[in-house]
């Protein structure tokens, strides 16, 4: 997700236009939300909310940030049309403080062309290890060489935004590990951390496939 993300939000009646521009690129058209959407959020907070718009889609979840004040999170997948049947397209992440949103979306009518603006709330990295292994881990551990530089390794490379969780199973290579990434969609990245050279520990080394 680019955290400098600009939202801009329109009322008129009872939708919500919304788009989206970065440093990189902006929405390819405005994506309408009605109102009352924003009903069924607060009805099923974490539960998410799926609509669309002129051949786009986006998937609405209301969540609580760090120090509890309500996030609105929204999953765009921008979708156009190059020619020739076929389509192309990406997906944005952008995340909203929801109190001044539904303050300026439940003003009705009279917020009818006015404007707000709201630069998307950077995402904090916060990942969950779940150990699902025993006899690989154990020997890491009972190493102090091999402990450092396994620590390490997690923290420096699973810098990914919007996972909620890491979990790792015993590899078959002594003092490796199979990973699987979940993600508040469902299963994603999987793959190995796996130690290089381990005829010598002390230059031994780990690194991570996907």
């Amino acid at each position: 997700m680019n955290d400098r993300t600009m939202i801009k939000v329109r009322c008129d009646k009872e939708l919500l236009y919304i788009r989206t521009i970065s440093w990189e690129k902006k929405s390819p058209h405005r994506f309408a939300i009605l109102r009352s959407e924003l009903q069924k959020l607060e009805q099923e907070p974490n539960k998410r909310v799926l609509t669309s718009d002129c051949g786009s889609f986006a998937s609405l979840r209301l969540t609580k940030g760090p120090d509890g004040t309500q996030i609105l999170e929204i999953r765009f997948t921008w979708l156009q049309e190059d020619g020739n049947d076929r389509v192309h397209g990406w997906k944005e992440d952008v995340r909203l403080p929801y109190e001044p949103f539904r303050a300026f979306a439940g003003a009705g009518e009279d917020m009818d062309g006015s404007e707000w603006r709201q630069l998307s709330i950077p995402e904090l990295v916060t990942r969950r290890y779940e150990f699902r292994c025993r006899k690989n881990l154990q020997e890491v551990t009972g190493c102090r060489l091999l402990r450092h530089k396994f620590g390490k390794i997690l923290e420096q490379h699973f810098q990914w935004r919007g996972t909620e969780k890491i979990v790792l199973y015993d590899d078959s290579q002594p003092y490796s590990f199979f990973f699987e990434e979940y993600t508040p969609y469902g299963r994603g990245i999987c793959g190995a951390v796996i130690l290089h050279g381990i005829e010598d520990i002390a230059k031994a080394r780990y690194s991570v496939h996907t």
